[in-house]
């Protein structure tokens, strides 16, 4: 779909200036973005789906990849740490809910996205990536000193007691970011239905959840951009890619991790939507 535009007098001055900013030119798409583009905020619980809606998000036509950046905090300090989100930019987060915050990026005009994944799901992609990949951690050594992946599992799902390690419980981690979904400004997206068949998923409900992400953002796209934006979506190339797939925990848990697990977070995995009651 075509759109036309019509750059005022402001927006030029506005450009000029951020222009002085930026270390090349701004191509046609990007002055675009840069005038008309939502202000998005992706969030979500680490290890939950991060890098497959930033991908989505980097397939929407008013919306440029390199004024993307990164928020990694549970919480952030109001107002000096507050996001400085530009139009046409989208910037990943793992932030806690606060009311403070909310009203915050209600205030700046911010579309917020929160991404869910099954919990189980989560745990096993956390006990992997602190191990194999995220070397710099404070949790990596002690993760690495253990015998077996079960034990890893283990810590995932329980977390490490020990001062400046910055490893809670799964439970804690989850219960950070639950209230999101009660937010009436905020989507919440399951990664699941986002995911497609690629990923094990259903591909009707993930054109379906493109067009929700559309529509929250007001962005009017063609049923051929949506459909194309879908088919793009599975997406390997990132660093912390491991296999993206559903239900993998089954895999992984053995009946004492599923103990663990309902003991520790049982209820958030609940609260998600994810299971009915602890009978799994």
């Amino acid at each position: 779909m075509t759109q036309s535009y019509k750059y005022t007098n402001k927006n030029l001055i506005e450009l000029k200036a951020y222009l002085k900013r930026l270390p090349f030119p701004l191509t046609r798409q990007e002055f675009q973005a840069y005038c008309y583009g939502p202000k998005v905020l992706a969030n979500s619980c680490p290890k939950s789906g991060t890098n497959l809606l930033i991908r989505i998000l980097s397939l929407f036509p008013l919306l440029v990849d390199r004024w993307k950046y990164s928020i990694v905090r549970g919480n952030l300090k109001l107002p000096e740490q507050f996001p400085i989100i530009r139009k046409g930019q989208y910037v990943a987060s793992h932030l806690y809910w606060s009311r403070e915050l909310v009203e915050a990026l209600n205030t700046a005009n911010i579309k917020t996205l929160f991404i869910i994944r099954d919990l189980r799901d989560v745990v096993v992609s956390r006990a992997y990536y602190h191990t194999y990949s995220l070397t710099s951690h404070p949790a990596y050594t002690y993760l690495n000193s253990l015998k077996s992946d079960a034990e890893r599992l283990m810590i995932a799902i329980r977390g490490i007691d020990k001062p400046g390690m910055g490893f809670c419980s799964i439970g804690d981690w989850a219960r950070g970011y639950t209230p999101w979904l009660d937010e009436p400004t905020c989507l919440t997206i399951r990664f699941e239905e986002l995911i497609g068949s690629a990923g094990g998923g259903n591909d009707q409900q993930q054109v379906e959840s493109v067009r929700a992400i559309a529509s929250h953002l007001r962005q009017e796209l063609s049923t051929n951009q949506i459909h194309e934006i879908a088919s793009q979506a599975f997406f390997k190339n990132s660093n912390t890619f491991r296999k993206g797939q559903i239900g993998d925990w089954k895999n992984y848990f053995s009946d004492v991790h599923k103990q663990a697990f309902k003991e520790i977070a049982g209820e958030a995995l609940i609260r998600l939507g994810y299971a009915n009651d602890y009978d799994w």
